[in-house]
Order: C-alpha cells, then sequence, then structure tokens
C-alpha cells in the first residue's frame, strides 16, 4: 500500500513538473503581442484562464478572452492610485482586501485577530527581492491595508 501511495505522489509530481514546463513553453512561443497582453492581464486570470490563454491558437481568441475579462469595469470602483497600484503589481496603503489580492494574488497564509475590538489581519507573500525570495508580511487594520514589512 505504501509504495502505491508513493508510486502515485511521484507520479503526481511528475505530471506538476510537466505541466509548468509545458505553460513556460507555450508562453516562449507567443507572439510579443501576445506575451505582452498576458503579463499585464495574468493577474486578474485564475489558473485554468492563464492556461486556457496560453492554449489559445491565435491572438484574436486571446484578445477576446481578455475582454471578456472586463477588467477596466472590476477595476472602475477603486481610486485612480489603487488602479495604478494594482495595474502595477504593487500595494499602498488604503487598499482593501480585494485590491492587494489583485496585485499581489491570494496570501500564502492568513493571520486574523482582534486587537481591542478591531479586526486585523496579516497576510504572508513570498517575494522575489533580487537573488532570493523573501517573506512580505502585509498588515490589515478594519479592511484596510496599513503597512508592508520588512
Amino acid at each position: 500500500m505504501f509504495l502505491r501511495q508513493a508510486s502515485l505522489m511521484i507520479l503526481i509530481s511528475a505530471l506538476a513538473v510537466c505541466c509548468s514546463v509545458n505553460q513556460a513553453e507555450l508562453y516562449r512561443n507567443l507572439p510579443e503581442k501576445d506575451k505582452e497582453l498576458y503579463d499585464r492581464s495574468m493577474q486578474f486570470m485564475t489558473d485554468n484562464q492563464q492556461e486556457r490563454y496560453l492554449m489559445l491558437h491565435d491572438s484574436a481568441a486571446r484578445a477576446e478572452m481578455i475582454s471578456d475579462l472586463h477588467i477596466a469595469d472590476r477595476l472602475a470602483k477603486f481610486p485612480g492610485y489603487v488602479r495604478d497600484a494594482i495595474m502595477a503589481q504593487r500595494i499602498v496603503p488604503g487598499m482593501g482586501f480585494e485590491s492587494v489580492i489583485l496585485s499581489w494574488g491570494k496570501p500564502e497564509e492568513i493571520d486574523r485577530r482582534d486587537v481591542d475590538g478591531v479586526p486585523a489581519e496579516c497576510w504572508f507573500y513570498s517575494r522575489a527581492d533580487g537573488n532570493r525570495i523573501v517573506t512580505k508580511k502585509v498588515f490589515f487594520l478594519r479592511g484596510l491595508m496599513t503597512e508592508v514589512s520588512p
């Protein structure tokens, strides 16, 4: 039984590597214009949508898919400085949960607390910092981002 489970885990790991390599290859084969569109839009797509985009066979279909995401409509509800931060994949004080997720994606971990009756959260992200990966902590108070550390 143990060997069967171990074999299954190895197979799953191999498939994961195969799929990520396949996606990287699909991306490399895109025309430059489609790469730029993907890079600007990927934060608004689910993993399945990203894969579907990469597998589409022509630029017109890719453009239509991005159009169907209604990115401008989704961003319209945010103030200008938040829209700018989202598009630059940055986070700034005053952003809410949704706008931080649109900028950096879903956090790897969330620590929720109540500080003197005020809801507070700390979201953890692994981010590239030069040649290393660092853990960034994003702090929220009453649903608004207050600071990032380190």
